[in-house]
């Protein structure tokens, strides 16, 4: 079942459930900085982002209609043929969930590629075509990504830039992102390195209300009971740690909506608790 919309302002705010799957390894192994009170209570409080010890990992994409513009955040896992199959092991459903919500891929106007992990660029390319899936769509990458995946010699890197974004740029279609740049008089779309060198976000400012699409600035609701906590996918976790501090600091000083990729839910609030943060679901 697709979730509930949700307005800020006048922006309406669609999320989309690409797919839902179980991590190989623990949790302990993912974040291994955790202390077991953390993942404990991280696990108490939000039981469906565990499967017993190991990470279940919700992987969502947003659609933003903002201004007559129709722009999608990401692009999920992507099917049986890309990369992130190998790990995941799930096809991804975001085209049955667009068509769900009434949405033609002709009509999306921008895709924001948060990052170049590969599951957020699934379906950036039609199924077992090299065309866009999107085919009037800029798609949006900072150049720190495009530079990451240009030079890698990683093979998992590899597969990503041949599979799923060499092809965008063939095609015409891949643009530079600005570490800070207007997509819509209410959207902006915002550099927050760490997760990858051009790991980015969306902040939504309409009729006096905000909003942040916050990518993979937090992964996990275990990193807000531990701050500074980061991942095994953190590119430089030095700096992950001190951009998601200063977000955080944005999201509850601006009382920003969050919308994040990989939590149970689509939508709620990261509030201060002390010295740590705490998730609150919008229901």
């Amino acid at each position: 079942m697709v979730a509930a919309p949700w307005s800020v302002g006048s922006v309406r705010i669609l999320p989309l459930l690409d797919a839902v799957t179980d991590r190989d390894l623990p949790m302990a192994e993912k974040f291994p900085a955790a202390t077991p009170e953390t993942l404990a209570e991280a696990r108490h409080r939000h039981p469906q982002t565990f499967t017993q010890e190991r990470w279940r990992l919700w992987v969502r994409c947003f659609v933003l209609r903002s201004r007559g513009r129709t722009i999608l955040v990401d692009a999920g896992v992507g099917p049986e043929t890309a990369p992130a199959f190998s790990w995941t092991g799930v096809r991804g459903r975001l085209p049955e969930e667009l068509a769900a919500v009434g949405i033609e891929p002709s009509a999306i106007d921008i895709v924001v590629i948060t990052h170049v992990h590969d599951d957020h660029t699934g379906w950036t390319l039609a199924e077992g075509t090299a065309d866009p899936m999107f085919p009037r769509a800029r798609y949006l990458l900072h150049p720190a990504d495009r530079e990451l995946l240009a030079s890698s010699e990683d093979p998992e890197d590899r597969a990503i830039d041949d599979a799923e974004i060499a092809p965008l740029e063939r095609a015409g279609v891949l643009d530079p992102s600005a570490d800070r740049q207007a997509l819509t008089p209410e959207l902006t779309l915002v550099h927050a390195p760490g997760h990858t060198p051009g790991h980015q976000v969306v902040l939504i400012d309409s009729d006096g209300e905000r909003a942040i699409v916050s990518g993979d600035l937090v992964n996990h609701p275990a990193q807000l009971l531990q701050p500074g906590l980061n991942g095994t996918s953190d590119h430089d976790p030095a700096l992950a740690s001190e951009t998601r501090a200063g977000f955080l600091d944005l999201i509850e000083r601006e009382e920003r909506l969050v919308a994040p990729s990989h939590f149970a839910e689509p939508f709620g609030r990261i509030e201060r608790d002390g010295p740590r943060w705490r998730w609150r679901p919008l229901r």
